[in-house]
């Protein structure tokens, strides 16, 4: 037994022992894999650190970036000091990068190359006593922009020598969307900004260019986009319909999604137009906006369109507000004027009606209902009889409570508009899915009706007393 502890307490520390010496020996691998780089220019941090003999370039300058990023960050006291220390470190440049060897060599560094191309040549591997010095960036004067039929219209950091193919490259290339590119336009300006050269080259070319040269690959606009309407409730195939820009009809559209169901509700069915939001936010996304500058497209806003509303509009304080309703509901619910009976007339003008993208075609189910509210004793859904006036509905529902107004109001189930019933002069129709609502009358208190008497003599006393001092 003793012989065995024995044994197994050798085995422990020649175990115990092969690892220190595993431990010892990588530590000392990693001693001879470190080196010293020092980090000049404009960059986050200046400095000399240390990085290992197998690091490249890009990998070393983003660690220590994003480093020494969260610890500036965390220095933030308040919103306000974040975003303007964010505006401040969140860039440096990644083209015409300094790489300065210890032997008096120098290499020109271009990450943003490499990023594309992966080409090692512009991310070497970094060597002991490397010095990386950083140029300025300058947005205001240090670009080139390029912008038309290519992937990624952009601007990106000048470096001498750069000829159109890296203007192409950092544009991720001609799009292959457009079928034919006319030329590439090169716009150079004067020193003094006062005087427009603009030279038509090609690519095959490839010249060199200049800083602050803008690019223009010419094409005709591609409309080859995913124009579609959306369609739902009664029609046998609903769903997304595709359609040509502004000249599907909509009787084209509703022959697509096979025609309407027997219970359509062709009555209150609608054509919505696309919002005023919906167009601002298309041109937010369009290609040819500048990255780097903010253009105002508050113009495209629904308060804009409001402000222009009322800019002119004469009208009293009361009407302001109802303004106000109105003009949102028109931007949040553009309804066009469609008879939907008649969608599938050629001989009708409402077949002919042109839809655009965006568009949303709601054909409802016929309820045959027309739903009673309010100051009725038994409110809710009564079937439709034609015909029929309120106060059939208003049986039907039980008859009118004891608080009930004078007034009963239809509230048309399409577009919600009010008509009076009980005023003689207004004619109207109840129709399958409108509302009949009977509005409450409020008790009024007798502080109410002495206040209200109260001031009405105060007037009636003034006028008096103004009458009498003129007699």
């Amino acid at each position: 037994m003793k012989l065995k502890i024995l044994i197994l307490a050798i085995l422990l520390s020649i175990s115990l022992f092969a690892q220190d010496m595993s431990d010892l020996q990588q530590t000392s691998l990693l001693a001879l894999n470190k080196i010293s780089v020092t980090i000049g220019g404009d960059f986050i941090i200046n400095g000399t650190f240390p990085a290992s003999a197998t690091e490249r370039v890009d990998e070393f300058v983003t660690r220590t970036y994003n480093q020494y990023r969260l610890a500036l960050l965390a220095t933030a006291k308040d919103n306000r000091s974040l975003t303007e220390l964010k505006a401040e470190i969140d860039e440096f440049a990644e083209r015409g990068i300094v790489l300065k060897h210890m032997d008096g060599s120098e290499q020109i560094i271009d990450l943003q190359k490499f990023h594309l191309t992966a080409d090692y040549i512009e991310n070497p591997y970094l060597l002991n006593g490397d010095v990386i010095i950083f140029p300025q960036l300058d947005w205001d004067r240090n670009f080139v922009e390029v912008e038309g039929a290519v992937n990624k219209p952009s601007q990106f950091q000048y470096v001498e020598g750069d000829r159109l193919s890296c203007a192409i490259l950092f544009a991720r290339g001609i799009s292959a969307a457009y079928e034919t590119s006319d030329s590439i336009e090169i716009s150079r300006l004067s020193y003094d900004g006062m005087k427009e050269e603009i030279m038509l080259v090609s690519l095959e070319d490839n010249p060199k260019i200049n800083r602050g040269d803008r690019i223009r690959v010419v094409s005709n606009e591609t409309q080859k986009r995913d124009f579609k309407v959306l369609v739902g409730g009664e029609v046998n195939k609903p769903g997304y319909v595709y359609i040509t820009k502004n000249k599907t009809t909509i009787k084209e559209v509703i022959k697509k999604v096979g025609g309407f169901k027997e219970n359509a509700d062709l009555l209150n069915s609608e054509l919505i137009r696309g919002s005023l939001q919906a167009r601002a936010r298309n041109l937010k996304e369009q290609p040819y906006q500048d990255r780097r500058r903010s253009f105002n497209l508050q113009a495209f806003s629904v308060q804009t369109d409001l402000l222009m509303m009322n800019r002119m509009a004469n009208v009293e304080v009361e009407d302001s507000l109802s303004l106000i309703i109105d003009n949102q509901l028109r931007n949040a619910k553009t309804i066009v004027t469609v008879d939907f009976k008649e969608v599938l007339d050629d001989s009708s003008d409402n077949s002919k009606v042109v839809v655009k993208d965006g568009d949303i075609i709601f054909v409802p189910e016929i309820t045959n209902l027309v739903y009673v509210f309010g100051q009725a004793m038994n409110p809710g859904y009564i079937d439709f009889i034609d015909g029929m006036d309120y106060k059939y509905y208003i049986e039907k529902a039980g008859g009118i409570g004891n608080a009930a107004k004078d007034e009963v109001y239809l509230i048309k189930g399409k577009t919600r508009a009010y008509v009076d019933m009980t005023d003689e002069d207004y004619q109207y129709k109840i129709e399958s899915g409108d509302y009949i609502w009977v509005p409450k009358e409020f008790p009024r208190t007798f502080d109410f009706y002495l206040t209200r008497t109260a001031r009405i003599a105060a007037v009636v006393a003034a006028v008096a007393t103004v009458y009498l001092a003129f007699k």
